[in-house]
């Protein structure tokens, strides 16, 4: 009787997989679709640059533009970085929302109002663990 539940599982899972790997493997080639498609931009942009200025110059203009493109990603990546994180008190808080909300509800408060409590000190709880353990280091 419980034989065919692993196999469904195992179907469904490898389902997910496949869906995924699909899914994972057209991105990439979008990407790499992306990538070629700059480098033939970069080189018509040679050209023109090359009719107009001489091949030195025009290699010159794409190699400071690119390094201009260069240096605002890493600006970019370091103000991402330096800004400080949310913290996920709130978050865990607002999972544990409906519960409490389904629970104070129903019209009978008593015993449930501390449920609610349990609920959301629970959620609190659960929130600062993941904080912690997804970076290895107490978010302040």
């Amino acid at each position: 009787m419980l034989g065919g539940i692993p196999a469904l599982l195992a179907s469904e899972i490898g389902g997910a997989v496949r869906r995924n790997a699909t899914v994972y493997g057209l991105y990439l080639a979008g990407v790499l679709l992306v990538v070629c498609a700059a480098g033939y931009g970069l080189n018509a942009l040679h050209t023109v640059l090359t009719l107009h200025y001489g091949s030195v110059a025009a290699s010159l203009w794409i190699a400071g533009g690119l390094l201009l493109a260069a240096v605002i990603a890493f600006a970019i990546a370091a103000y991402v970085k330096s800004r400080r994180r949310p913290t996920k008190r709130l978050e865990a808080a607002m999972a544990a929302a409906p519960v409490a909300a389904a629970l104070v509800g129903s019209g009978k408060i008593g015993w449930r109002a501390g449920l609610v409590g349990g609920v959301v000190l629970l959620g609190l709880v659960l929130g600062r663990h993941l904080a912690q353990g997804r970076d290895g280091e107490e978010e302040k």
